[in-house]
């Protein structure tokens, strides 16, 4: 909701359609739709889509609806834009082999051995796996047919080309946190954490790094792998040091970077993009962050943090200890990351780049067609 939230904020009449809203607070300039049957996937797409179809529209902006008759359908009212958050051309959904490999691959036939043999799926029961792809095989269907896909990255559309989709379009994210007023960079040594606890965020290897680190570690969110990263943490010897806050709301979370020294991304597959970075450069605050998928688009090693190599807790340890040690570069290199943050990463530029991307996509060569409109000769 935070970009329908500065689409209506520029402005810009704004319908959201969702199976479930969670947020009961009004926003000014959205009307929302709650609509049950959006996900009921075996029913017509009028029943899916229900009452909302009588709301005209100039574009419809998709995300997590990733289905190709739903797309097809709607089409027929409005061209459609399809937000790409992940990996959704991969059946394993996290696009890597090992801590720094990126999968090249397109999704096809060839991914099903290197699913099993090479391990890229990641689970430990492969026999979801086959319904998984039929799945990635219908989002992908789904991309390729609509009039323009979103993603917000370098690394997701990089994945996005190698599989065929076009036209595509990047988008800057923006920091959606209001940093803590009148706080400064501060003395205590404290590392942050935030995301979700699972494999592929790294905490494992953060909680490895802490060993060698004289510092204080906060790892804020919940997942699957909490209980065992706590395990980690007293097998380890460093409980007393680590401290999991679980989930936490903006204003905690605000507040929490406020109080840190450094934030770490310890990413081991390619982070689609990294929101934490910005958040942490809006704070003023510098990022130690893997050398991995969408996070060179905003971390510039030695300037506003430092890059490591994904999965090494040694070289995590160094660059965090580094930072730590010397509080005039940690300030310096959070200094530089605000002022990214108040430059690159606005609620502003993505508002902008939207807009120039529906106009692109009403422009599309399928909606031309389908209106009869003829096609303007480049000049």
């Amino acid at each position: 909701m935070t970009s329908a939230a500065a689409l209506a904020r520029a402005g810009v009449e704004v319908h959201v359609l969702a199976g479930r809203i969670d947020a009961e607070e009004a926003i000014p300039g959205i009307t929302t739709h709650r609509w049950p049957n959006l996900f009921k996937l075996d029913a017509p797409p009028e029943v899916r889509i229900g009452e909302p179809l009588e709301v005209t529209a100039d574009v419809i902006h998709m995300h997590q609806t990733e289905d190709p008759f739903l797309v097809s359908f709607m089409q027929q009212k409005a061209p459609v834009v399809i937000s790409v958050h992940g990996y959704s051309a991969c059946t394993a959904a996290v696009h890597y082999f090992r801590p720094g490999q990126e999968c090249q691959r397109p999704h096809g036939l060839g991914c099903a051995p290197n699913l099993i043999a090479r391990g890229c799926a990641h689970v430990r029961d492969p026999r979801p796996l086959p319904a998984t792809y039929r799945r990635t095989t219908r989002r992908l269907t789904a991309l390729r047919n609509a009039d323009l896909a979103i993603s917000y990255s370098s690394a997701v559309d990089r994945h996005l080309g190698i599989n065929g989709v076009a036209p595509r379009r990047v988008i800057p994210l923006f920091a959606t946190l209001v940093p803590e007023a009148g706080t400064e960079q501060p003395s205590a040594r404290r590392v942050l954490f935030a995301g979700r606890i699972i494999e592929a965020k790294g905490v494992g290897v953060l909680i490895r790094a802490a060993r060698a680190v004289d510092a204080e570690f906060v790892i804020c969110g919940d997942g699957v792998r909490l209980p065992a990263m706590r395990r980690l943490a007293q097998r380890l010897g460093v409980a007393e040091r680590v401290r999991f806050t679980g989930w936490l709301s903006a204003r905690e979370l605000a507040r929490e970077l406020a109080r840190a020294s450094v934030v770490a991304l310890p990413s081991v597959w390619p982070e689609p993009f990294g929101l934490a970075g910005i958040e942490a450069f809006a704070a003023g605050r510098p990022v130690v962050a893997s050398a991995t998928g969408g996070t060179g688009d905003w971390l510039e090693d030695g300037v506003n943090g430092i890059a490591v190599k994904p999965g090494d807790a040694g070289e995590l340890a160094r660059a965090l200890g580094s930072l730590l040690d010397d509080p005039e570069r940690q300030g310096a290199m959070g200094a530089a990351g605000k002022a990214m943050a108040a430059t690159r990463f606005t609620a502003e530029r993505h508002v902008a780049a939207l807009l120039d991307a529906y106009a692109s996509a009403i422009g599309s060569p399928r909606v031309l067609a389908s209106t009869g409109t003829p096609a303007q000769d480049g000049g």
